[in-house]
């Protein structure tokens, strides 16, 4: 078996390695003999060496300096008569790299320094000089295609100036952390000349989250469409509903064939057919779920959007996402949170495994949620609201200059410090207009326990230099609407019981049934988790579901335009600004139980109509005697069975008795929350049944959640 590089290095005598400035022969020729022993010439390694750290020495070569102090200003790519093994691994692994396209200037400098390497070798009249050049234009090519697989393209510098231009503007924080790839390609090149595989070290430096490689794989399919000749622009038309017939019924017949959403026809398709018929329906409600609209069939505006995206558009956006995720937090725990701001989900996964998936309400654009990772630590059952400064400043400030109680009878107390037990402040004794500038609030407001509290009845908290945290909300109608960006910032979650019962299954201290009486009452309770689970907040446009299909959703925060400004890999000259769906509005008159209920009836239908992929699993392991030991030692009960209350999102809406407080201080230190029922607003009061020890046992009860998933916001 031939040495690597670095073997070869070490069998010279170590003080000769450590100080080496003039490497002896003999190391030359055995660092060689790892590459190909007939290149081992040491006459001719002797002489490169010199020249090779006297070339580095002009300003042209900077970049390279470190890479050849790194390898002993040794040679790597080429020899007295030809190239190196390493040098064709990584010319041919370049030329199989699907994601280069001839347009790319990586692409169009692998041809060249191919033609280059043509010639030098090409002769057996070929120059010293010329020898030492391909070796310096074969180590810049792999650093150009090194940073190109570990770092992207993104300018990340110029991107924190834009963030810090958006947080002036909005006046907040605007947070998108980064977390560096583990790799370098400085790093990479020294670790494979250890195993004597670049091959398999460039493999290696591919990101293993979010469904990396899937998404890749796309980029290549769409890349494919694109060398095909893509999909004609529709122009505008009115709407098309089922069974009509249209002229432009083929053509976007064809562009679904495209795209992969047509093969959900089980029947012989007639690609000329101008028939809207029910084949091509169940193919539009795929594509309208892929890219964030709802599952209907009729093809309307939004839709004619959606199919107007150029395919150049869709390898741009894949591209872009593809190099954010190389600077996300790179660790993959088993039992995670993934919540993605765009898709307004979070997911809860054990392993490789969906076990639980949830719709949220993300940051509106001028106070958009951070992007960043951290672990989750406690939760909070009937929390109070510390309301932020810049709140009170920006949106509760005109209110009490004019009426200082307003947000009093509102059961938002304000107090001295951000203690809940520090002395409460009579807010007419307090005169606000002089806080209108700059002058700072020196008073806190907080919203006490109830149903009507901004945080609903749970708080899921992971401390993060954000102050921001997933969390209940009582305003529950936002989350039927596709496009869900309407808080502060915080992320609320559609069903807060169900997420607390999926981590009671990795918890063994949460008493589900305990905190369902507790959730009746205004008593505030503290759970510290006992397995803490880690959380990615992410921000990607183009993405790999669980079902292994492609989905593409609106920038909304703008974050895509700002990277494509001084994206490196952009192959197009303009990539167009992601076209904006039409605001949908919903009839004033139909409530939200109605609404869900249309919802359900939709589910239904699409379940039986067509071909769903294979569902997510949950993990089939046997967890069953830990979870119950570590029940019996929280519960120390003789209980056979702990009991669970379905979460129905909703119980008796009551809510603090504010209405008769007076303007005088002495009644407002009276003031006690009066108990209030669970309360997720538009349903009744939960019921009992038992709760499953194990994930096996929670796939019963999980089938809506994962099934509302599977039909709503993935595909047909």
């Amino acid at each position: 078996m031939a040495k690597s590089i670095y073997s070869g290095l070490i069998s010279v005598a170590a003080a000769t390695l450590l100080v080496w400035s003039t490497p002896s022969t003999t190391a030359k020729a055995d660092i060689f003999d790892s590459l190909n022993p007939a290149l081992a010439d040491t006459s001719f390694l002797d002489k490169a060496s010199i020249a090779l750290e006297k070339k580095l020495k002009e300003p042209k070569y900077k970049p390279l300096v470190k890479l050849y102090q790194e390898l002993f200003y040794v040679p790597i790519w080429v020899g007295k008569e030809n190239i190196t093994p390493f040098a064709k691994d990584l010319l041919n692994y370049i030329k199989a790299d699907k994601t280069l396209t001839a347009d790319m200037p990586l692409y169009q400098e692998a041809m060249q320094v191919r033609k280059f390497l043509g010639r030098v070798y090409g002769t057996h009249n070929a120059e010293f000089e010329q020898k030492i050049e391909a070796e310096l234009k074969m180590s810049r090519l792999y650093m150009d295609y090194a940073n190109y697989i570990i770092y992207g393209g993104i300018n990340w510098n110029k991107f924190d100036k834009f963030k810090k231009a958006l947080s002036k503007k909005y006046d907040t924080k605007v947070g998108w952390d980064r977390y560096a790839p583990e790799i370098s390609p400085i790093k990479l090149i020294a670790d494979a000349t250890i195993s004597g595989d670049l091959t398999s070290a460039l493999k290696s430096a591919e990101p293993t989250r979010f469904k990396y490689k899937s998404l890749k794989k796309y980029l290549t399919d769409y890349i494919q469409i694109e060398q095909q000749g893509g999909w004609a622009k529709l122009p505008k038309f009115k709407s098309i509903k089922p069974g009509k017939k249209s002229k432009f019924i083929p053509q976007i017949r064809k562009h679904l064939q495209m795209e992969g959403d047509l093969r959900v026809c089980s029947e012989a398709v007639d690609m000329d057919s101008q028939v809207y018929d029910k084949c091509m329906q169940k193919a539009i409600k795929r594509f309208k779920i892929r890219h964030g609209l709802k599952g209907t069939a009729i093809i309307d505006k939004n839709t004619q959007i959606a199919l107007n995206i150029p395919v150049e558009k869709k390898i741009a956006l894949i591209r872009l996402n593809l190099d954010r995720i190389k600077w996300f937090w790179h660790k993959q725990a088993q039992v995670r949170i993934e919540l993605n701001i765009p898709a307004f989900r979070l997911y809860f996964y054990d392993d490789n495994d969906l076990v639980n998936t949830i719709r949220v309400i993300t940051g509106k654009p001028n106070h958009p949620t951070p992007i960043f990772h951290d672990v989750m630590e406690y939760i909070v059952v009937n929390p109070y609201w510390k309301i932020p400064q810049s709140i009170v400043k920006k949106e509760m400030l005109s209110k009490l200059i004019r009426d200082p109680y307003y947000y009093a009878r509102r059961g938002k107390i304000l107090h001295k410090t951000w203690s809940e037990d520090s002395p409460v402040v009579d807010p007419g004794s307090v005169n606000w207009s002089q806080y209108r500038g700059k002058k700072p609030i020196p008073y806190y407001f907080m919203q006490v326990p109830s149903s009507k509290n901004a945080l609903g009845k749970i708080k899921f908290l992971f401390p993060n230099h954000y102050s921001v945290y997933i969390h209940d909300t009582p305003t529950k109608k936002l989350f039927f609407k596709n496009q869900r960006a309407y808080s502060h910032g915080c992320m609320r979650i559609q069903k807060p019981r169900e997420l607390l019962k999926t981590l009671s299954i990795y918890n063994g201290n949460i008493d589900v049934e305990e905190i369902m009486d507790i959730l009746t009452t205004t008593q505030k309770k503290t759970i510290v988790l006992q397995k803490k689970v880690p959380v990615d907040i992410v921000y990607m446009t183009a993405f790999v579901d669980d079902y292994g299909n492609i989905n593409f959703r609106q920038d909304v925060y703008g974050y895509d335009k700002a990277q494509f400004k001084d994206y490196k890999y952009l192959t197009i000259n303009r990539v167009p600004d992601t076209p904006k769906y039409s605001v949908e509005l919903t009839k004033p008159e139909l409530k939200a139980q109605e609404i869900q209920n249309a919802t359900e009836e939709l589910q239904r239908k699409a379940e039986e109509e067509l071909n769903t992929p294979k569902k997510p699993v949950i993990k089939k392991e046997d967890t069953n005697t830990t979870v119950k030991t570590k029940q019996k030692e929280s519960n120390s009960t003789k209980k056979t069975k702990a009991k669970v209350i379905k979460d129905t999102n909703s119980s008796k809406n009551t809510s603090t008795s504010d209405k008769n407080i007076s303007k005088s201080i002495k009644k407002i230190q009276k003031i006690q929350p009066s108990q209030s029922q669970a309360s997720d607003k538009n349903s009744s009061k939960p019921t009992k049944k038992p709760l499953s020890s194990d994930i096996n046992n929670t796939k019963e009860s999980n089938k809506n959640k994962v099934d509302d998933y599977n039909m709503i916001e993935v595909y047909m």
